[in-house]
């Protein structure tokens, strides 16, 4: 079991820390430049590359799409009454509470505990929820602009990957090739790019973080369980759900909450918290789910 965790925690934690590591050799790293490819180019490519040849049925991708937003609405009026009732203003917290980050760390955490098929299943669960982010986390952090997100390639890579795998059809291997290359820089990125935002990111309130990011865990975690057992779900599919539902409080929380002027500081806060917790967490969540 020890070999299994380290199989999937070691090269998380490491890319990772080559980006900390790189802002504290003072390097530069053009964060913008690279979030933009990301999610450009190269993320698009991942989605389409891996659900194209996943081998999965419609099914299991809309279950998990369905898992994905159950989540959300769940968890969104569990933060949104939970905010209220301790005075924090919902607009400011609410899409930190309920958008972890199934990109940059859910992705390959799926991948290494669960490989190709649970990556498949780790991007349709992460489609949703990088939809519901661009679209209604927008609204809520702007007020305006709830249509953000059908600017971004990202759901219509997804659709093109799913109706590939309803039709059965089967790419020429160089236009295979090409799209497997060009998604395959995404994860490695990813993982760097996460390192460089944890070191550039800086603790205000230390205790309002950790008391977010805890309740935050054990609600999604038990929210999680129910979505499970009400769709009498099992094996991977159990598994992906309750990895990336656990995942930590996206990055882009902080970048939108700066952007918008939402209580940016605190919203760092969070983010670096839950971030960090995740060196005790993950190896346990992946012993979890491995033993089930």
């Amino acid at each position: 079991m020890f070999s299994e965790i380290l199989a999937v925690t070691l090269p998380t934690f490491f890319m990772a820390f080559v980006g900390y590591a790189w802002v504290l050799m003072k390097q530069e790293f053009p964060v913008n430049f690279v979030a933009k490819l990301v999610t450009l180019v190269g993320t698009p490519f991942l989605i389409f590359s891996t659900l194209a040849h996943s081998g999965l049925s419609v099914s299991a991708l809309t279950t998990m799409m369905l898992a994905s937003v159950m989540l959300a609405v769940a968890s969104g009026l569990i933060a949104f009454l939970g905010l209220k009732s301790v005075g924090w203003d919902p607009k400011s917290f609410v899409t930190a509470f309920v958008i972890g980050n199934g990109g940059n760390l859910g992705l390959p955490v799926t991948l290494f505990a669960f490989g190709e098929e649970g990556l498949a299943l780790g991007i349709a669960f992460f489609v949703v929820q990088s939809f519901l982010f661009f679209t209604v986390g927008n609204y809520l952090y702007a007020g305006t602009n709830i249509g953000a997100a059908l600017k971004l390639p990202t759901p219509y890579a997804a659709l093109a990957g799913i109706t590939v795998v309803l039709l059965g059809w089967q790419m020429p291997i160089p236009v295979a090739n090409t799209v497997n290359l060009a998604g395959s820089l995404v994860i490695p990125l990813m993982l760097i790019t996460l390192g460089v935002s944890i070191a550039r990111l800086r603790l205000v309130e230390l205790w309002p973080s950790l008391l977010f990011a805890v309740a935050r865990l054990i609600v999604m975690f038990v929210v999680a369980k129910l979505i499970i057992w009400g769709l009498d779900l099992d094996g991977i599919m159990a598994g992906v759900i309750i990895l990336q539902a656990c995942m930590p409080v996206a990055v882009f929380n902080f970048l939108f909450a700066t952007l918008y002027k939402r209580e940016a500081d605190r919203v760092a806060g969070i983010v670096l918290v839950s971030s960090l917790m995740m060196i005790i967490v993950l190896p346990l969540l992946v012993a979890y789910v491995k033993a089930g």
